[in-house]
């Protein structure tokens, strides 16, 4: 959301922003890297175990999130998964190729997504109006992932541990849609009161 993300806040803002009793909360990311990690054909075991050895993380077999405080692999589909790393994002995708070799494939998108937090006590109500996904603890706990949809835009959202006592997910877009997700989660947004952070 970089380019007009100056515009889409005050948008936003004019929409949800009742200063006192926000029930919402949505913080860009814009400090994160971004890549693609896919396995070459027969090389699924020896890319999970490079991860292993270089991250001390077991890559998910299912649509879920795994990570430390430096890197997190989110389950895309069979032998395809999102690195995601905080700050220095143009260090992300080379790390990833040393990491691995000739074992998968690595694409760069630091610049090709946007991701949001999003959070508070009405948040599951605000993206049930166009997530098709049931996010209740039972279906969708803390470490969950999917590859899915809000309106006609095409997202990938996994949940990160509650904070203060409400769940919290994380949304990435393709950054030439993020505007469109920007309006229509103002709109979604607006009959509960939000806060944007920074």
């Amino acid at each position: 959301m970089p380019d007009s993300s100056l515009s889409s806040r005050a948008a936003l803002t004019d929409h949800i922003v009742p200063p006192q009793g926000s029930r919402v909360t949505i913080v860009e990311r814009a400090d994160l890297g971004l890549a693609t990690l896919q396995a070459r054909k027969g090389q699924d075991t020896s890319l999970r175990e490079a991860v292993q050895h270089h991250y001390g993380l077991t890559l998910p077999r299912t649509p879920a999130v795994v990570g430390t405080d430096s890197i997190a692999f989110v389950g895309l589909g069979p032998q395809h998964w999102l690195a995601v790393s905080d700050g220095r994002s143009h260090l992300l995708a080379p790390s990833l190729k040393a990491a691995i070799g000739p074992l998968g494939s690595v694409v760069d998108q630091s610049g090709g997504y946007a991701v949001v937090r999003v959070g508070g006590p009405a948040i599951r109500d605000v993206l049930a109006k166009g997530f098709p996904i049931d996010l209740h603890d039972g279906a969708f706990p803390p470490g969950a992932a999917a590859t899915t949809v809000v309106g006609h835009i095409g997202a990938i959202m996994w949940r990160n541990a509650d904070e203060h006592g409400h769940p919290c997910f994380n949304i990435a877009v393709f950054r030439s849609l993020s505007q469109s997700f920007w309006r229509w989660f103002s709109d979604a947004a607006a009959e509960f009161g939000g806060e944007v952070k920074t």
